[in-house]
């Protein structure tokens, strides 16, 4: 376990790690695109907008709408052309959440050398499908429920439906925000990572306030961040998304050191000095402990000992003279 470390410190860690990795941001920039409904919300505004996310937690696929609230549209998606977006978003997901992930394991890992974007991809596609899978089967069946994107006016018919959903949204959210980043961290199955996740929300601690740190965070970052995107329609969707793209990035990067940090079966990615919340000296780029192998454990360090043979020892006497 990792000692103690200031959320603000992690997010800022997670700013400065991800800009070295800045092409990873067009993943949450690709799958922003699919959420249809809140992209017809900006477009069908017709006044003006404030509001804010209430209830975020970490994700491997944040992005501009996890930090945007946006107005119900007046626009109509026909149900084959629904179904046909939740379906493409989910074989999407589904395929670069593995590499996304696993590139920003790479990128922590000191001892990693190189990215494999398709390889990461495809070694955890089945775990992220069924990830990705649930929610696509749930608005599947609002969207079949309902006809379609934007049919539903507002009124108090569906009103049951929509706060059923939120709680569950909610609750299953804090449970498992950690299952995704535990798949590529451990290497396993996704019912191991549920299982863990499950396990590290019931204890509480650093788990608890981290989702608490985060989702007061994209509280407060959702309200500049509604009114910029909304209010200014498509010039606000153009420069929203890449910007919301890249806060997702950093965020997800924290994410990502924070689980590793408190599971105990997970590979410590990079250590942090006990007090000031940053690498330890010596960290060049990593960890100080040594060489890492490719599954991110300590090798020993064989670096030879460069001491002289003269040298005193620590009882002041050096050794004899050959």
């Amino acid at each position: 376990m990792t000692p103690s470390v200031p959320f603000t410190d992690r997010i800022a860690d997670g700013w400065r790690r991800s800009g070295d990795a800045l092409w990873l941001a067009f993943v949450p920039v690709v799958l922003s695109l699919f959420s249809v409904d809140k992209i017809l919300g900006v477009l069908g505004l017709d006044g003006f907008h404030i509001g804010v996310t209430l209830v975020s937690f970490p994700s491997p696929s944040s992005g501009v709408w996890q930090f945007v609230n946006t107005p119900q549209s007046d626009a109509y998606v026909g149900l084959a052309a629904s179904l046909g977006v939740v379906a493409a978003a989910f074989v999407t997901s589904a395929f670069l959440l593995g590499g996304y992930l696993g590139s920003l394991r790479r990128l922590l890992d000191a001892g990693a050398a190189e990215y494999d974007f398709v390889g990461d991809a495809r070694a955890h596609l089945a775990p992220m499908a069924v990830w990705t899978g649930v929610p696509s089967l749930v608005t599947a069946g609002v969207v079949l429920v309902t006809g379609g994107f934007g049919t539903v006016d507002g009124s108090s018919a569906f009103l049951p439906v929509v706060l059923v959903l939120f709680v569950l949204y909610a609750v299953f959210g804090y449970l498992f925000y950690a299952a995704p980043f535990l798949v590529v961290l451990r290497e396993t199955g996704i019912a191991d990572a549920l299982r863990s996740s499950y396990d590290l929300a019931l204890s509480g601690g650093p788990y608890a306030s981290y989702a608490v740190g985060y989702l007061l965070s994209a509280l407060l970052v959702s309200v500049p961040m509604s009114l910029f995107v909304v209010n200014l329609g498509v010039v606000g969707l153009l420069l929203g998304i890449p910007v919301g793209g890249r806060v997702g990035l950093a965020a997800t990067t924290a994410s990502m050191r924070f689980v590793a940090d408190v599971d105990d079966r997970s590979p410590t990615l990079r250590e942090w000095d006990d007090h000031r919340g940053v690498d330890t000296p010596g960290d060049a780029g990593g960890d100080s402990r040594g060489e890492r192998d490719e599954f991110g454990h300590d090798t020993p360090d064989d670096t030879p000992d460069d001491t002289p043979d003269d040298a005193p020892d620590d009882d002041g006497v050096g050794d004899p003279p050959r």
